[in-house]
C-alpha cells in the first residue's frame, strides 16, 4: 500500500521562541496543524473549502503525543514529513516526524475524529466514519 505523504518547511523565527531563543513547544505544535493542513491540500482537500459544506465539519484533536528529540533555535530551517498513518472507523491518526537538518527534532502524533454538524446532539456535531473516497486519497493500493 502506497501512503501519501507531504513535506512543510518552517524557518524559525523569533516570534517562535522562547527567551533562550529556542522554539517554545505550543509553536511547534502549531507547525505540525500547519503541516496537516499542507498534507489534505495536496490531495485537493482544502479545510477551508471542507468545513464550509460539512464535509467534515471539523477534524478536532482526540489526543496528541509529541516526544522532542533535538532544538530547534531562532534561524534553523525545519521539515516535517506528515502521513495519515492509519483510518480506524471515525478516526485517524497524524504522524509527523520533524528535522532539524539532518537530525530528527520531533515526532508527534495526532488522533483526530470526523465530525459532522448535528443539530440534536448536546454538543452540535457527532462522529461519523471517514469517507472511503478520502480514505483512498491518502492511502492507495
Amino acid at each position: 500500500m502506497h501512503v501519501h505523504k507531504t513535506t512543510y518547511t518552517h524557518r524559525v523565527t523569533f516570534s517562535d521562541c522562547d527567551p533562550a531563543r529556542m522554539a517554545y513547544y505550543p509553536r511547534i505544535l502549531e507547525w505540525f496543524d500547519h503541516s496537516t493542513d499542507a498534507l489534505f491540500r495536496s490531495v485537493g482537500l482544502c479545510w477551508e473549502d471542507m468545513f464550509a459544506r460539512n464535509e467534515p465539519q471539523g477534524m478536532p484533536l482526540l489526543d496528541i503525543s509529541v516526544q522532542f528529540k533535538f532544538p530547534c533555535r531562532f534561524g534553523d530551517l525545519v521539515a516535517i514529513e506528515t502521513c495519515i498513518d492509519s483510518f480506524e472507523g471515525r478516526k485517524f491518526t497524524v504522524k509527523h516526524e520533524m528535522k532539524n537538518g539532518e537530525h530528527l527534532a520531533a515526532t508527534c502524533r495526532e488522533h483526530r475524529a470526523w465530525v459532522m454538524l448535528d443539530p440534536g446532539s448536546p454538543r452540535g456535531i457527532k462522529a461519523v466514519p471517514v469517507p472511503e473516497a478520502v480514505r483512498r486519497l491518502f492511502h492507495r493500493p
